[in-house]
């Protein structure tokens, strides 16, 4: 008796791994930019939060005499909700007004929010 053969159909061994290849590729592609999205998601909570407290600082300052409006740096953790934000204020004077530069540090000082206004002497 003679055998008949039939010819097998299917996926050999090499596109199996060619598949498993392509498909690892595409999640690493995936996962890394879901690391970059929660990563720009973190930056802009912190970035949030720095320009609030600036606003906040800054009406501070507006509220003052002009005569009280001057240089001031704060301690790291100077605001206990917000551990690791700082503040600097920069004043310079020309004449009768006063030109305010407030900056709020975060990331250890590596980061910044700044705003600036200016102070007259009516």
């Amino acid at each position: 008796m003679k055998r008949i053969r039939r010819k097998q159909s299917g996926l050999g061994m090499l596109e199996i791994v060619i598949t498993i290849f392509l498909v690892t590729l595409g999640l690493l592609v995936v996962m890394s930019s879901f690391v970059a999205i929660s990563k720009s998601g973190r930056y802009g909570e912190r970035m949030n939060v720095a320009t609030t407290l600036a606003r906040l600082e800054m009406e501070r300052i507006r509220n003052q005499p002009y005569a009280a409006v001057q240089n001031a740096t704060g301690a790291d953790g100077e605001y206990p909700d917000h551990p690791g934000y700082y503040h600097a204020v920069q004043v310079h004077e020309t004449g009768t007004v006063k030109e305010v530069v407030l900056q709020v540090f975060f990331e250890h000082g590596r980061r910044r929010a700044e705003m600036r206004t200016y102070v007259s002497n009516l």
